[in-house]
């Protein structure tokens, strides 16, 4: 039986272990640009070395609207009938995952790496790696579970806005 609870209570213990090794020396700026990150954990339950997510935030410019504000859904902020449903209030974005251990993931803007490396060599070699390339916009975050690495790039981007907005 799938225990809701017991994953929320995963998703909060998990949010409070996050660490943000290394930020984006860029921050935010007007216009679009891209923030990179990666997202680095142990390699899931029983099995040596650790695992990479790297991908790349796009960002826009300084414009955050929400549906919620103009108190309308997708389909009637848009007026598209074919595409949007007229009582979608929300979208959800999803993130791949490989059930089994042999394979790498990657796309143009996410990447997924296993290292047999343990988590902290690997934390050293890519703050070694970012420092040799001089490479000024790209987070390193660390997770206890590298299963729930779109929480890691969830609380970079709140703490980027935190920061924006304050």
């Amino acid at each position: 039986m799938f225990d809701e609870q017991g994953l929320r209570d995963d998703h909060r213990r998990i949010l409070t272990e996050i660490q943000i090794v290394r930020r984006p020396y860029l921050g935010i700026v007007s216009g679009y640009h891209e923030l990179g990150y990666r997202v680095l954990g142990p390699e899931v339950k029983e099995r040596p070395g650790s695992v990479q997510v790297s991908g790349r935030l796009m960002v826009s410019p300084k414009l955050i609207w929400t549906p919620a504000q103009a108190q309308k859904t997708f389909g009637e902020l848009f007026e598209e009938r074919e595409i949007m449903d007229a009582a979608l209030v929300g979208r959800v974005f999803a993130f791949p995952v490989v059930a089994s251990g042999s394979l790498n993931v990657q796309s143009e803007y996410l990447k997924v790496t296993r290292h047999e490396w343990s988590p902290e060599v690997l934390t050293e070699k890519v703050l070694d790696e970012l420092l040799r390339r001089e490479e000024t916009g790209t987070a390193v975050l660390r997770t206890p579970d590298i299963r729930f690495y779109p929480l890691a790039v969830q609380r970079f981007i709140h703490e980027i806005l935190g920061e924006e907005f304050a």
